[in-house]
Parts: structure tokens; sequence; C-alpha cells
């Protein structure tokens, strides 16, 4: 997975696109417990990297979401290209969502809401299922077209974060191509949720987790919740650069290693 943070100007977007990965189910990968600081490290990479000036985000008040499903409509007589048209979204993807949702309210402390389904417009997270030919046709304000292209071209699916210049997420919106198997698509709506909420880089250090590429998770792994519980603990703040969250990081995410799954 590549990212983009701090090397725009002005620095207010952040995007992560997804790559290949091998599909693996949760329950095949045996969960080794690693140690805090094993986890903390884990954690920096997650969610802050390594680029230079690099600094946490989060969402600071609770997003709406909404989904939508496209589909290629008629083609321009300009272009010649076929442009994206609403579809009915299917009842299992919004309910993949909900279920998806309702973990990451309570991992977040947010009261994160979706939005009811195809309701057309709003919402502060849009997730729009749409055929990979017309994932160009959906607007990412900011974005450069030669980074956005790089995005969309191996990608299963990807997503794109605009932060204040307080590092609090504003928006986000979220594309998956929708000729993926069932499965890629419930792991696409998980993963790039779970990034877009704040956690938007991959690691290979620790697995199984949904931030590691050499599975395809379709539920939140220990290791996950241990790092959404950090990130939306109160004592870490958007903004924080790396070295503060080194610091502090191993009182927090000791306690939630204690808690049962």
């Amino acid at each position: 997975m590549n990212s983009l943070a701090n090397d725009m100007i002005p620095r207010l977007v952040l995007w992560v696109c997804a790559s290949f990965v091998l599909m693996l189910p949760l329950t095949a990968v045996a969960e080794t417990l690693p140690s805090v600081q094993e986890v903390r490290r884990f954690a920096e990479e997650v969610v802050i990297g390594n680029k230079p000036g690099a600094r946490l985000v989060k969402w600071t008040h609770a997003p709406t979401i909404r989904l939508e499903t496209m589909t290629a409509g008629p083609r321009d007589e300009t272009t010649g290209r076929a442009m994206p048209v609403p579809t009915r979204t299917t009842e299992a993807h919004y309910a993949a969502l909900e279920n998806h949702i309702a973990e990451l309210a309570t991992l977040t402390g947010l009261p994160i809401r979706l939005m009811p389904r195809d309701i057309g417009s709003g919402g502060d997270i849009v997730i729009t299922i749409v055929p990979r030919l017309q994932m160009s046709a959906i607007p990412f304000p900011g974005v450069p077209a030669k980074k956005l292209s790089q995005a969309m071209g191996p990608s299963r699916c990807f997503f794109v974060i605009w932060p204040t210049p307080d590092w609090a997420v504003q928006k986000a919106r979220i594309a998956i191509n929708s000729i993926l198997e069932e499965d890629h698509i419930t792991h696409c709506l998980l993963e790039e949720l779970t990034q877009s909420l704040g956690l938007p880089n991959d690691s290979d250090r620790l697995r199984p987790s949904v931030f590691n590429e050499t599975a395809m998770l379709t539920e939140l792994s220990y290791l996950d919740r241990i790092l959404i519980r950090t990130v939306y603990d109160p004592r870490i703040p958007a903004g924080m650069n790396l070295g503060d969250f080194r610091e502090k990081a191993e009182a927090i995410i000791g306690p939630y290693m204690a808690m049962p799954e």
C-alpha cells in the first residue's frame, strides 16, 4: 500500500491505496501475543509513519458515513467514456458496512452513524462502490491527477482524507472496485474505513492485522482493536508527532493489551 502525506501544498490531503493481497481468513492465523514494545513500534508505523513532518490525524467529531453504488452509464458523446450513474446498493454490502461501523464506534468512542442506503448526498465519509473504469469520474478535490491515476492503477480500493491545519480529519472519500469478489469488497469496506479514521499506513511488522497486506481480513484482529483504541484514547491528541507518540504510547497500549479480547 502506498501513502502520500505532508508532501502536498497545502498539506490537507492524505491518501492510501490498496494493492493486491492474499485472501486469508482471520482464524487461519495464529495470534501470538507480542510485547508492548512491539505493538508500539507497529502503531508508530501504522498511525504516523516515517515521512518527515508526519503527524497523527484523527476525527475529533463523530463522522456520518454514506454508502453509494455506481454503475457504468451512457457514454459521453465527446470523450466516448461511460460515466458512472447511481444504482441500488446491495443489502449485503450495506449490512457489512453497518457491522464494521458498529464495532469502530465502540472502539473509538465516537457515535459514528451510517446514513440511509442510497440517500444520494451528504456524509463526512463517502464510500463509492464503482467499476474500476469509472473511478476517475469520482471527485477528489485537491488531489493531483497523476497521483490519483497512480492510486487507481493497480488498486482494488483506496481512500483520501482531508485533515484541517490542526490535523483533525474533516472529510474522507473511499473508492472500491465493484467487480471484486464479495469477500474482497467486505475487506475493502473494513480496511479503508478503518484507515480513514486516522490509521493510514500499512506495516508488515505484526500480523494478523487489517494493516498488514499479507492477509485480507474481513474483521478486525486483536492488534487492530488495540491500535484503534490507542489512537482514540483522550491522551492521544490530533497533531501528535512521532517523538511524543513514542513517549506516551506504551503506557496507553499496555492496559488495552490486558483487556479481554
